[in-house]
Order: structure tokens, then C-alpha cells, then sequence
């Protein structure tokens, strides 16, 4: 069976049936008996599927797409729905095991405060999992976007060991927990204006036991002083981040890689790209481009690794 499910030749619709002696296994395309003794599986009801019927909503504009937190449950409810928003959030909580259900609201100004009221639930600490790393946020005041994990999983494979490095928008450490944790660097300096955040990095970095790694540094990105020479920069910030390359290129006194994440419109990223870096950056080279996600109609939030000098 393991070998069939590698090869992507077992049928999901049936069940496999001892039968004598033998245990018949059902493959999808041609196999060594064709039988009709096998039972068809009871197809699984989606959670959207089930949703709607214990909310008896099937015509309303139910959010279909969320996010899942740790324990606490986030997504955002059109007006119409929002006077039977505690009953919607409750199965949704249910359905989907949460404690908590915030409904969301915008992100606001550069500490990128989200804006959320709670519906169902008490608690809004938690400790987000993924890739072996424990993320811990108050989900109503810190963001968390499960959208960027590839991102994030990038960041752990591209660290070189000895490296110095500065997390500009460190935030509660999106990407300095995954370079401290599967990287070799010497140091990671992780810079966040937020105070709340900040606290949050600070738990985070003694949570998965990368103390001896990062140093947090609560404060302006732009009064900061590196106490030796820098190898990388990592610069997690979508709003006129071209803004902070001339504090990135004096962290690493011209020279170094930079991971620039902005916001691009149409199709042609690469030359918006050189748009954002020409103005500020003299010599450099694009190592790569990623699309990490749409971020509204026709505009993408992308991330260019980027050699200078």
C-alpha cells in the first residue's frame, strides 16, 4: 500500500477488503482483478460543507477562507452577516477546533497593529507550530500571516555559517527564528519598533533556545548601530521599503545580500523591482525573485534576493 500510494495509483473512493486469505487493494487504472466486492467509501464532507448545514446558511456569503493561529481562529465577515456574527463564529470554532474566534479588521500603520474584535472565546495568547518552530503572539495585537511560511522556509536554507546578520522588521521573529534555528550564523541582530513585539521576539528566541544566536533590539531600525560587520539583511517590511535601503547599505558598509520584500503592481516585477533598488543602490545584481502572494487586485507581495558591490 505504501508503494501504490508513492506511485499515486491507490483509489481514495474504495476500501480496501480482506476477502479468504487475501487483502484486495484497490488502484485506480488497471489492476490484477477487476471485482466489485470492494465498498465505496462515504465521501468526507468538507468543513465549509459542514459549516453550512449546522448554521442551516447555505445561500449567505459565509467566509470561506481563514486563518488558524495556534488555538485562535481569524477571518472576516461581510456587514450583512455581522449581527449573527457570535452564533457564525461559535460553529465555526467548533468545526474547525478552535478556542477563540477574532473577526478581522485592517492592519494599522508601521507597528502593523491588526485591528480584530472577539467573538468567541477568551484567550488570544497562543503559540503558533510550524516547521519545528514555536511562534508566540497575542493574535489580537500582533499579525501572523500563514501566507509567507514558504517565505519563512526559505529564509532557514539560505544562511551561511558565520554570517552576521540584521532582521530590520524582526517583528515577534517571522524570519530570525527560522535563520537562528535550521542556519549556522554567528549573529542575528533583530531589530522591532512595536514594544509588544518586541516582548514577543524576546519570549521566542528563549522558547526555541536560540538566546546564544539573537540579540532583540527594541527601537528604530534607523538609530541603530551594528557592533561589527554585516554579512546579510533581511528586510520584511511592504510599505515604502525602498525608504530603509540607504540604512540597509550603511549596516553593511556597501556590500552584502539584502532580502527585499515590497509591494508590485502589474506584471512586470522585475522592472518595478529596479524601480525600488536603482535610485538608492549604485552596483548590484538580482539573485532571485519570489511572488509570495497576491496582496490585493493586480498587486503582489514579492521578495528579491539581492547582491550588492
Amino acid at each position: 500500500m505504501r508503494r501504490l500510494k508513492e506511485e499515486e495509483r491507490l483509489d481514495p473512493a474504495r476500501v480496501p477488503k480482506e476477502i479468504d486469505e487475501h487483502v484486495l487493494i484497490p488502484v485506480e487504472g488497471e489492476g490484477d482483478l477487476n471485482t466489485d466486492q470492494l465498498d465505496y467509501r462515504t465521501p468526507r464532507k468538507s468543513p465549509m460543507e459542514t459549516i453550512r448545514e449546522r448554521l442551516g446558511m447555505e445561500g449567505d456569503p459565509l467566509p470561506d477562507r481563514w486563518e488558524k493561529i495556534g488555538d485562535v481562529l481569524l477571518f472576516k465577515l461581510p456587514e450583512a452577516l455581522m449581527d449573527d456574527r457570535e452564533r457564525i463564529a461559535e460553529v465555526y470554532a467548533h468545526v474547525l477546533g478552535a478556542k477563540t474566534v477574532l473577526i478581522q479588521g485592517p492592519i494599522d500603520g508601521v507597528t502593523r497593529h491588526p485591528e480584530v474584535e472577539k467573538v468567541f472565546g477568551e484567550e488570544t495568547e497562543t503559540i503558533h507550530l510550524e516547521n519545528g518552530i514555536s511562534y508566540k503572539l497575542d493574535t489580537s495585537k500582533i499579525m501572523f500571516s500563514s501566507g509567507n511560511i514558504d517565505e519563512r522556509t526559505h529564509m532557514a536554507s539560505v544562511v551561511k555559517r558565520g554570517e552576521v546578520i540584521i532582521d530590520m522588521f524582526a517583528g515577534i521573529g517571522y524570519f530570525t527564528l527560522p535563520m537562528a534555528v535550521y542556519g549556522e550564523p554567528e549573529r542575528i541582530h533583530a531589530l522591532e519598533i512595536n514594544p509588544t513585539a518586541h516582548r514577543y521576539l524576546s519570549d521566542n528566541i528563549e522558547l526555541n533556545g536560540v538566546e546564544d544566536i539573537v540579540i532583540p533590539h527594541l527601537g528604530d531600525n534607523r538609530d541603530f548601530d551594528p557592533p561589527e560587520e554585516v554579512d546579510r539583511i533581511v528586510m520584511g517590511y511592504l510599505h515604502h521599503t525602498e525608504k530603509f535601503l540607504p540604512k540597509a547599505l550603511e549596516f553593511m558598509n556597501g556590500e552584502g545580500t539584502i532580502h527585499y520584500h515590497c509591494n508590485v503592481k502589474g506584471k512586470d516585477i522585475e522592472d518595478e523591482i529596479h524601480k525600488h533598488l536603482k535610485p538608492h543602490i549604485d552596483t548590484y545584481r538580482l539573485l532571485d525573485v519570489r511572488n509570495v502572494k497576491s496582496y490585493a487586485p493586480h498587486v503582489y507581495h514579492v521578495v528579491a534576493d539581492i547582491r550588492v558591490g
